[in-house]
Formats: C-alpha cells, sequence, structure tokens
C-alpha cells in the first residue's frame, strides 16, 4: 500500500469497506494496495505500539503489548493486523474529509518523516481528540481551527485510516450453527447491531420525540377551533391557530426529513460494516467450521443485508413514531378525564397483546420460511450449473420434481407465517373500531355529564383515530419485523464462522523447505485414512502415488496447511504447516489443485494482489510454463475478465493457470494437486522442465496417478486404503 499525503492526486482505485459515504469519507481516494506496508520513515516498537494502543482505544478494542508480537522489521500496518486493526493509506485533501471519517469512528493516522505519529482519534462535540506519539503520548482535545493548522505543518506524511477488522464480532456468536440454530437469539444480534448505531439513534428518538410532541398541535388546534366556532365567529383567532398550526406541523416535516436522512446514513453503515466484516472473515474462515456446506451457496445468506437494512428504516422510523405517537397522544387523553386514563390502560394492554402474545412463534416460521428460500435457490444453482445431468443426460423431470417439493414445503412454511400476521392484523382492525367507537361514546356521555367540552371530545376522537390507526396499519408491517429476524438468523450464519487466528512465521528460510510430518491420522465418513511418518529433504522433487486418491488429496491439503490431520503433526521448515499456511502469504507455502478461479482479470487471478508480483513477473512465468500464447489470444491479454470457473478459458489452461498462481510467490514448498495429469505430454514437458528447474527455489511435491510424472521424481510416497 502507497500510503497518501494529503496533497496527493486522487487516484481511481477504491477502499472496500472503510466508510459508508464514497465520496464524503474518501473510497475514491485510497492509495494503491500494491505494497500494503510500506513506510517512507521506519518507526520504533514503542511509537508503533503507542499509535496502537491509542487506535485500539479509539476503536475500543482491548489490546497489550504482548498481543501484537512485534516482529524484526515490522511495520505499522502489520503489526496493527495482529490485534484485529485494518490500516490503508489514503490521500486525503482538506481536514474536512478528515473529519468526516473521524466523526463516523474510524481514526486517521498520520505518520511523520520524523518518525512520530499523529492519531486523530475521534470527536468530542466541536473539537477533536488527537495523539501524537514519539517519545512519549500526549493526548489532547484541540479545536478545528487548531487541527488545521498542526496538518498544514504535516503535509510531508503518510495517511492511514484505520477499521476493525470484525466490525460485527459484538453480534457474532463465534461458532457456526449449522441446522440447529443454537447460536445468538436474531433479536439479541439486532439489538448488537443497533448498539453501534446508538448515538444517531437517539437522535432520531429525539427527532421523532419532538415531532410527536409537534403532532400534538393538531388535536389541540381542532379543540380551541371547535371551542372559538362554539362561541361565534373570530376570524382572527382562527388565524393565528392556523399559522400555529403550520409552524408546528412545518417544523414536525422538517424534522422527519432529517429522521429520513438519519436512516439512510444508518442503512449504508450496516451494509458496510457487515461486508466488511466478512471481506476480512472469509479469507481467515476455518475449513473445518464449514465443512459440508457449499460456500458459495452459503454467501448467498449476504443479500439478505437488504432485508436488514429496509426493515430497520421501516422500524426507526415508523417504529418509534408510533411509539412516541402513541405515548404522547394517550397522555393527552389522560389529561383529559380519569376515565380516559382508563382506556389508556385498556388500550395499552390490547396493544402488547397483539403484539407479543398474538406474535408468538412469528419469529421461528420466519426463519422456517428463509430457510426454504434459500434451499429453493441452492437447487436452481445446481440446476443451472450441471447441464450435462439435466440437459443431456435427461435430468429436466427431476429438476422439476425436486423444485415443486421445495415450493411446496415453502409454501407450508408460508401459510404458518401468514397464520401470525393474519391474526395480528385481524385484532389491530378490531381494536381499532372498537376503541374509535368506545372513545366516542364514553367521551359523549362525559359531554353529556358536563365533564368533557365539545373540543375535548373532537380531540379526544381524533387522537384515537390517529394512534390506533396507526397500529393497525403497523399489524402488517410487523411481517417486516419477522423478515428482519430472519434476515439476521441468516447473516447470523455468516457472522458466526470462525476465522483462525494470525500467525507470524518470522524470517523465511532461505531456499527450499524441508518437511516431514508423524503417522498421520484422518477420519471421514467414508473411513480413516492413515499415512506414515515421513521427512522429505529440501530441493527435493517427490511424487504422491498409490490407488487412494482420497488419502493423496488429504495429504496434499495438509501439507499447505488446508486440512488438519486428526492425529499427527506436519512441519516445513520446522513450522507447523497451517501456521505456515496462515502467516506465509504464499511466499511460504503454495498449493495448485482444482482450479479456483473468480470473476476478475488474469493478472488479478494470478497475482491475488499479493506485493512484489509484477507484469513483468507474470508475463515471464507464463511464458515458461506455455501458457502467454494463449493469453495473447484473449480479447484483452492480462486485463480479460475471467467468469468464475475460468470461462474463456478450458480445463487444462485453468490447470496451468493455477500453477502460475502458485509459483508466482516462489514458495519455499509447492505442492501440485492432480494439475498436471490433464496435461497433453508438450505442454506437461513444458511445465515439468519449469517447475524442477535446477535452481527452482522449492521443495516440489506431485500428487498423481499418472506413471511417467512419477518416475521424473526423485522419490515416489505410496498411500493405499488402510
Amino acid at each position: 500500500m502507497q500510503s497518501g499525503t494529503m496533497s496527493g492526486t486522487r487516484p481511481s482505485a477504491m477502499v472496500p469497506c472503510i466508510a459508508p459515504r464514497c465520496k464524503a469519507y474518501g473510497l475514491d481516494k485510497s492509495m494503491n494496495d500494491r505494497d500494503n506496508s510500506a513506510l517512507a520513515t521506519p518507526l520504533t516498537e514503542d511509537v508503533q505500539y503507542g499509535a496502537i494502543s491509542r487506535i485500539a482505544t479509539a476503536l475500543q478494542i482491548v489490546t497489550d503489548r504482548s498481543s501484537i508480537d512485534f516482529q524484526q522489521n515490522d511495520c505499522l500496518v502489520t503489526s496493527a493486523r495482529r490485534v484485529g486493526i485494518y490500516l490503508r493509506g489514503i490521500a486525503l485533501d482538506s481536514v474536512d474529509e478528515i473529519l468526516e471519517l473521524v466523526g463516523e469512528g474510524y481514526p486517521v493516522i498520520i505518520a511523520n518523516s520524523d518518525g512520530t505519529v499523529e492519531v486523530i482519534e475521534k470527536m468530542s462535540g466541536r473539537k477533536v481528540v488527537v495523539s501524537s506519539i514519539g517519545q512519549r503520548i500526549e493526548t489532547s482535545t484541540i479545536g478545528i481551527s487548531q487541527l488545521r493548522a498542526r496538518l498544514s505543518s504535516q503535509r510531508e506524511g503518510q495517511m492511514f485510516v484505520a477499521k476493525k477488522e470484525l466490525e460485527c464480532d459484538g453480534f457474532s456468536s463465534g461458532v457456526n450453527h449449522g441446522e440447529d440454530h443454537h447460536h445468538l437469539p436474531p433479536l439479541r444480534r439486532f439489538m448488537g447491531m443497533l448498539r453501534l448505531d446508538l448515538r444517531d439513534i437517539l437522535t432520531i428518538t429525539l427527532f421523532a420525540l419532538v415531532a410527536g410532541l409537534l403532532s400534538l398541535a393538531t388535536p389541540l388546534a381542532i379543540e380551541s377551533m371547535v371551542n372559538i366556532v362554539s362561541w361565534g365567529t373570530y376570524i382572527q383567532p382562527l388565524l393565528v391557530i392556523a399559522l400555529m398550526l403550520l409552524a408546528c406541523l412545518g417544523i414536525g416535516g422538517i424534522l422527519k426529513i432529517l429522521q429520513t436522512v438519519l436512516v439512510e446514513i444508518i442503512q449504508r453503515r450496516q451494509f458496510v460494516r457487515i461486508v466488511g466484516d466478512l471481506a476480512h472473515r472469509f479469507p481467515r474462515a476455518n475449513r473445518a467450521a464449514i465443512q459440508g456446506e457449499y460456500p458459495r451457496e452459503l454467501a448467498n445468506r449476504v443479500f439478505d443485508i437488504m432485508t436488514i437494512q429496509k426493515a430497520s428504516a421501516v422500524l426507526l422510523l415508523d417504529g418509534i413514531s408510533i411509539i412516541l405517537t402513541t405515548v404522547l397522544g394517550l397522555l393527552l387523553l389522560a389529561f383529559y378525564h380519569p376515565f380516559l386514563l382508563g382506556f389508556d390502560i385498556v388500550l395499552v394492554l390490547s396493544m402488547i397483546f397483539i403484539t407479543w402474545l398474538l406474535g408468538r412463534g412469528g419469529i421461528r416460521t420466519a426463519i422456517d420460511e428463509s430457510i426454504i428460500k434459500y434451499q429453493v435457490v441452492h437447487w436452481l444453482q445446481d440446476v443451472l450449473a450441471s447441464p450435462s445431468a439435466f440437459k443431456i443426460n435427461g435430468g429436466e423431470d427431476l429438476a422439476i420434481q425436486r423444485a415443486n417439493r421445495l415450493v411446496s414445503s415453502y409454501i407450508e412454511a408460508r401459510r404458518y407465517q401468514f397464520r401470525v400476521v393474519i391474526r395480528q392484523v385481524s385484532f389491530a382492525i378490531a381494536l381499532q373500531v372498537v376503541a374509535s367507537v368506545a372513545v366516542l361514546g364514553l367521551g359523549g356521555w362525559l359531554v353529556i355529564q358536563g365533564q368533557l367540552t365539545l373540543g375535548q371530545l373532537v380531540a379526544s376522537e381524533l387522537v384515537v383515530t390517529v394512534v390506533v390507526g396507526a397500529f393497525a396499519k403497523a399489524g402488517k408491517s410487523l411481517e417486516k419485523f419477522y423478515d428482519l429476524m430472519s434476515g439476521m438468523d441468516k447473516v447470523g450464519h455468516l457472522l458466526d464462522i470462525p476465522v483462525d487466528r494470525r500467525t507470524e512465521i518470522g524470517k523465511l528460510p532461505d531456499g527450499p523447505a524441508p518437511v516431514r510430518w508423524d503417522d498421520l491420522e484422518f477420519q471421514n465418513v467414508t473411513g480413516d485414512t492413515h499415512i506414515p511418518a515421513t521427512s522429505i529433504v529440501a530441493g527435493a522433487k517427490v511424487a504422491i502415488v498409490g490407488d487412494h486418491p482420497g488419502g493423496k488429496s488429504l495429504l496434499a491439503k495438509s501439507l499447505v496447511g488446508l486440512k488438519l490431520p486428526d492425529q499427527g503433526v506436519v512441519e516445513v521448515a520446522g513450522i507447523d504447516a497451517s501456521e505456515a499456511g496462515r502467516g506465509g502469504g504464499g511466499r511460504m507455502l503454495a498449493y495448485a489443485g482444482e482450479p479456483e478461479i473468480f470473476r476478475s482479470t488474469v493478472a488479478e487471478n494470478i497475482d491475488l494482489g499479493r506485493s512484489g508480483i509484477s507484469q513483468n513477473k507474470i508475463r515471464e512465468v507464463l511464458q515458461s510454463l506455455g501458457l502467454w500464447a494463449d493469453v495473447l489470444r484473449l480479447p484483452d491479454g492480462l486485463q480479460t475478465i475471467l467468469q468464475t470457473g475460468g470461462y474463456p478459458l478450458c480445463k487444462t489452461q485453468c490447470d496451468l493457470l493455477m500453477i502460475v498462481r502458485a509459483v508466482c510467490g516462489r514458495p519455499k514448498l509447492l505442492v501440485i494437486d492432480g494439475s498436471l495429469d490433464g496435461l497433453d505430454k508438450d505442454t506437461r514437458d513444458i511445465a515439468w522442465q519449469f517447475l524442477s528447474a535446477v535452481d527452482a527455489p522449492w521443495t516440489l511435491v506431485v500428487i498423481t496417478g499418472d506413471a511417467e510424472i512419477a518416475e521424473r521424481c526423485d522419490t515416489q510416497i505410496s498411500v493405499h486404503p488402510n
């Protein structure tokens, strides 16, 4: 990452998941991140720890010095990631842009050329909390003008914005729950999500309270007008009351507009937080936790973020307004007469009955409906992705039959969900009818008895009509609440995926890495696999052969840390393979197996955003493996967009691309899991010449079922069923 300065130009690259408003929060001002750790001036360990501690305080992360485990030649970016803080270089042109970022809860860090660091932590009213870290830490609260003056002398400083990597940990249970749903209740998750925006929610509530008070101007104005008209015709009082009502309703309307703006900002934050969390969580996802799941189908639950956004907006706008309007309106009735206070109590109890007792089972049925919805999507994905099965081999009837069964299950689940909704709507409408009639009869009797004025009767009827009418309309809106709960459950399924902890392997060994493993045991439903202890010398070319394809693949994945054996340990250069895989960033271990091609350019499918892999390097490797001519024939060469799965590349080209991706990082151990077996002889010869070169920097392990490939290796290790 090339860090930016305040005077830097605006590059076109965008910072993903840093702040909710693209233009306002510098999303269009991120710097190219090919070198994610570059700092012009190295920082001492004390300065780095001081900066990280202040950033952690601003982001409400608990940390201590022992948890950081500083390594030699570490930079601030690398050290911060050890405690779950993500730093991204940015280029901002004004203090206002910095204030907007800080105001949204994203501290801004400036690394000065003299080896000191400034951390702009948070807003405190109209002031800013800033910490200066050098030989000591000095924290002060300064005005915006002082901040402008301070930054004007630091325009050569490198600037970063900080965010918590896993922003949704506050409402994640930390364990994958599967289908039994033993996890945090969705309502608890929702409350945890709202706590992140508590300040703005309190502001929305304040606006709603003031708007609700101002809305009382309507019944009060009607009461006054009825009384004035009953006394005679007076134009001036009517004009005064009308103007006052106009002012009150106008101010109330403005406050509602401001509420809508704040809710929109909260919606954007929700999307940014959840997607940002998943963007950090998925690459580090614990594979054992999602074993048995289809990852692409699992990711479909991201679409429920939109459900959460829309339902949250309805609850924050209509829900808060209905509650406050109800409370204020009923208080007004209580002031009119004690009998109306008793009416208020009965009305409130009826609303609670409709909401809670009649709504029992609504969340559960909404979740069941959502589960079937995703089963339908999963099945249709499988049908569309398997043309040979369903188009050529006669599987069309199965596709239709399975879809019909799933649709029937969905209709049944929807029927149970609708029962909850319709009984709430029915009782809410009945309450509206009964309450309107009751207040009219009770109020009329009080007017006859001389205990209530005619104006108060009209105002009371209006209040009850507005309050109960709004609640009756909200009866159908309760379905939004159930959708919200099911959405929180589905997104929670993703947020519960545990992540592997970060590891540091220190300085990489020089040259190829030796490999050894104990007696390994892998257990699965189809049977156990046992692999005897073995050692591989550095720089060797080893073939893993035998008549147990599953066992060979398990061994290959365990060598690079993708699969942990149930018994035994695999070590690469004396480091546990799982730690070497997580901490090496492709420079220690590399794996080429089944093609894993995502929708992006050829270049990005190879370099994966890793620093130090230039297009020249990619071109050299492609030429060495005989794939460069094929890439040149693509419409845009290295910049051609590949679809998920590899189109327009063929299977052989995809296999070669996986090898190119693996070797570009110049790993110490290179594992080829079957990628050579499907190549034609000429292509295989070219690839083998490059992979087995005398000056190759890796130890080569090839999983193969081809005797010719195995014979080219120095050693063969056989894996057989037990």
